[in-house]
């Protein structure tokens, strides 16, 4: 490989901090349309009530949107999305891409057209006739003519605003947690918005609402008009120019000489200026990535065989990917990486036809996502030498009674088996509703398996020569939550766990023998469980794995467990006051 010169070195980095800086730009001038549009959709709602709590809420609104340092920022944040989306699209080598990307792409593009009309009417025509833009005035010159161009036109920034932050937030714990709430309101906001102003409108109609007279005639409406339709020329044009540029860089596929060769010897011919994601969407070979070509995941890595010495160094975002989930060298993010020369790649996770590509995109738990869980492992003491002692059918036997015991009170509480490990059961608490939820529901689960032990060894008593017994750890953490299993197996594998908290749960488990207890758990354990640590047989542990040490609580019994349970659930007493009896 040969080492790139210092211009190309520069060169390269230049552009890699500038596709950084792109990337974050439009990210955050997104974020500031879509808080825009927010405010604007609930002020719409007030409608339902009245217009003069419309225009008494937008005096609020405006107040900041339209002083000098909102609006400014307002548009700015439009200039920059547009110019930056625009350009991002007239980069593309393909319109191969994802339903719900080309729904944002479309949906993107198409607001323009309609909004401009709507941003003449009002801002334009305040800054050029210092004419107001309040609610009873607009809502007079949109109804009813407009409102068919209103509704669809808030239907298309709702809708793309929200795909973008779907996939933006997606790989959050949190996010995922909300994601009912966010549904419902992703519903809710846009159907109130759409009653609200069209109901505000018709009660102005009709006389019913009072309202001021409209401003927006002559001059100012014809103004209006003509910088309307020729805003939408010039978009026009560009959108032309973009689907031109597009066009022709594929009619350049036949003068251009570079080959990729994908596994089993398949080989396609790049797209000239595409990526390795692109050229690979638009030749039919499934690749996965969830992010869309973000460089917001992992998922598009891939082994590069031969001809990597023709790429350049990864930019700062791809850096940043590779760096944590530690790529080996010479693997690259396909969305990242654009083919000026022969390669030979792997990918290295595949999206296999017959798995159902689609239903694993919709998964998030197919690629992983971060949450904060509890995890618990509880394990047989002596069973070796029970089974050394006892018929083999009769220990199979009660080694799936205490099995099927245990995973019902860990259902029982809300939790999910993620495997049986010989006659350890190890189980997730808290998918969904977070660490505090799952701290509660795995001490729960705890408890009743203790009472699910009494049960088994009441059973068995005549058969076993002493009780059995069982020592449990919990942990609670962040970990990575995903389906683990056959790749294109035809049945959905289960959730599993991986991250130190399962490590460590696991560590615990093995220590409540050591400590004389049947049941250890870490403080973050006990005290979201609303539990006092301080009023508990604590220690301060060594776990082997972690470099610092860990505070735990250790239960000698499963009575001492179920009366620290009772205790915190049970009401405070309030103190009799003087004089009552």
């Amino acid at each position: 490989m040969h080492p790139p010169s210092p211009r190309a070195a520069t060169d390269a980095l230049k552009h890699q901090i500038a596709g950084l800086t792109a990337q974050r730009l439009r990210l955050a001038s997104g974020v500031v349309l879509f808080a825009f549009a927010l405010t604007h959709f609930l002020n719409h709602a007030l409608g339902l009530v009245s217009v003069p709590l419309m225009l008494a809420v937008q005096v609020v609104r405006t107040g900041f949107w339209q002083s000098l340092p909102g609006e400014g920022l307002l548009i700015g944040a439009a200039l920059v999305h547009v110019v930056l989306s625009l350009l991002r699209t007239a980069e593309r080598r393909t319109l191969a891409m994802p339903a719900w990307e080309a729904v944002q792409l479309v949906s993107g593009l198409a607001i323009p057209f309609l909004l401009v009309s709507h941003v003449m009417s009002t801002m334009g025509v305040r800054f050029t006739f210092g004419l107001d833009d309040d609610y009873d005035r607009v809502l007079q010159v949109m109804w009813p003519s407009k409102a068919l161009q209103q509704t669809v036109l808030m239907a298309l920034v709702w809708c793309h605003g929200c795909i973008g932050l779907h996939y933006w937030l997606r790989g959050r714990g949190w996010y995922r947690r909300s994601r009912p709430l966010a549904l419902s309101l992703a519903i809710a906001v846009p159907l109130l918005a759409e009653w609200g102003w069209t109901d505000a409108a018709r009660r102005i109609a009709a006389g019913i609402e009072p309202a001021a007279p409209v401003e927006l005639t002559g001059a100012a409406a014809l103004w209006a008009t003509d910088m309307s339709d020729t805003i939408r020329g010039l978009a026009a044009l560009v959108l032309i120019a973009i689907v031109a540029l597009v066009g022709l860089r594929r009619t350049l596929i036949a003068r251009q000489g570079v080959i990729v060769t994908f596994p089993g010897g398949r080989q396609v011919r790049a797209l000239p200026g595409a990526t390795l994601l692109e050229t690979a969407r638009a030749r039919g070979i499934p690749m996965a990535s969830v992010c869309g070509g973000r460089a917001r995941c992992s998922t598009c890595r891939t082994r590069v065989l031969s001809g990597a010495e023709s790429l350049p160094p990864p930019d700062a975002a791809e850096e940043a990917v590779l760096a944590r989930v530690r790529a080996a060298p010479g693997v690259r993010l396909a969305c990242q990486i654009t083919p000026v020369a022969n390669l030979s790649v792997v990918p290295l996770l595949p999206v296999h036809p017959d798995a159902g590509a689609a239903s694993e995109n919709a998964d998030a738990y197919h690629w992983g996502v971060e949450e904060t869980v509890a995890i618990l492992f509880v394990d047989m003491r002596g069973f070796t030498s029970l089974s050394e002692r006892g018929l083999s059918f009769d220990i199979v036997y009660l080694l799936n009674r205490y099995l099927d015991a245990m995973a019902h009170e860990v259902r029982a509480a809300g939790g999910q088996v993620d495997k049986f490990i010989g006659d350890a059961v190890m189980a997730i608490f808290g998918i969904g509703s977070g660490g505090r939820a799952g701290s509660i529901a795995a001490m729960k689960a705890a408890a009743g398996m203790g009472r699910a032990l009494d049960a088994l060894n009441a059973e068995f008593a005549a058969s076993l020569g002493k009780p059995l017994r069982i020592g449990i750890g919990i942990h609670a953490g962040q970990v990575i939550l995903g389906r683990v299993g056959e790749a294109g197996g035809r049945e959905a594998a289960t959730i599993t766990a991986l991250g130190d908290a399962v490590n460590t749960a696991s560590r615990l488990e093995s220590m409540a023998r050591d400590r004389g207890g049947v049941v250890v758990a870490s403080n973050a354990v006990v005290r979201a469980a609303g539990l006092d640590p301080a009023a508990l047989k604590s220690d301060e542990v060594n776990v082997r794995g972690r470099v610092s040490r860990l505070r735990v609580c250790v239960f000698a019994s499963f009575a001492d467990l179920d009366a620290a349970l009772a205790a915190a659930s049970a009401p405070a007493l309030t103190p009799a006051r003087a004089g009552s009896p």
